[in-house]
């Protein structure tokens, strides 16, 4: 516990330079990559073979994997106060699955999507008042074409007691950036409740919402895709000194597992 809150931020901070998209695979898979030496890295290309059912599996996927994680408890920052951090959450997909594979180009056949969708993220978040935090997150693909931008609004409607558990209300809205060929964008409303055991604050709640998938690009055809999102989720933080940890799991059509550190002065 020596050291200080910046050299605590070295090793997550280096996660950042990891890509966003999993580890290569070999040249020895059975999937026809599409390829395109042009490109530095896996990147986010629409071929002119997805299909509106791939493109609906696709859109609702990606919503679960971008989805806002609160990676916090119910509990309220508290006016003018405020929590910096890094996290990076890890979630399986199958690569096989023509929804990523005509969603996807690579340089070359030894740079395939991998197994899992891995995102590294900054995230803020500050105290508005007593009861009410704003927060927002980013992250970017090194070396690819995405990356997504975020932002919270949560509001602590329900006080921690001694019998009863804090509860909050969060709005969000992430975006994807960067990608030419579609627009990507989720809107979630969070319900969760926390309740203080010792130094650990355990959580738990349910988020509602919908990803809206919109090409933009003449190679396909595609209707506008409006998929409804259902997410449990569970986790617990935890706060030493300034140091602020937490890990967070994701139930939904794909499950995610988010990890946090950070700093809470």
């Amino acid at each position: 516990m020596g050291r200080t809150p910046r050299a605590s931020m070295i090793l997550p901070l280096a996660l950042l330079w990891l890509p966003a998209a999993s580890h290569a695979q070999g040249g020895g898979s059975d999937v026809y990559w599409h390829i395109d030496p042009g490109v530095r890295t896996c990147s986010m290309v629409i071929d002119p073979a997805l299909t509106q059912p791939q493109w609906r599996t696709f859109t609702r996927q990606v919503g679960d994997i971008a989805s806002f994680k609160p990676l916090a408890s119910a509990e309220p920052l508290g006016r003018g106060r405020f929590a910096l951090g890094v996290d990076y959450s890890s979630t399986p997909v199958d690569q096989h699955d023509p929804a990523w594979i005509n969603t996807f180009t690579h340089p070359d056949v030894d740079c395939p999507l991998g197994d899992a969708i891995h995102v590294p993220t900054l995230r803020a978040r500050v105290g508005v008042s007593d009861r009410i935090d704003a927060g927002a997150s980013w992250t970017t693909a090194p070396g690819a074409n995405y990356g997504l931008v975020a932002g919270e609004l949560q509001y602590a409607f329900l006080e921690e007691s001694a019998r009863v558990p804090a509860a909050a209300i969060r709005g969000s809205i992430t975006a994807l950036t960067g990608v030419p060929d579609f627009n990507l964008a989720i809107y979630g409303v969070d319900v969760l409740a926390s309740k203080r055991v010792a130094m650990f604050t355990p959580y738990l709640g349910v988020r509602e919402g919908v990803a809206v998938g919109t090409e933009t690009t003449s190679k396909v055809a595609l209707h506008r895709e409006v998929v409804p999102i259902t997410q449990g989720f569970v986790g617990t933080a935890c706060r030493v000194w300034m140091l602020r940890l937490a890990a967070e799991y994701d139930i939904a059509d794909v499950n995610t597992l988010a990890l946090v550190i950070g700093v809470h002065p």
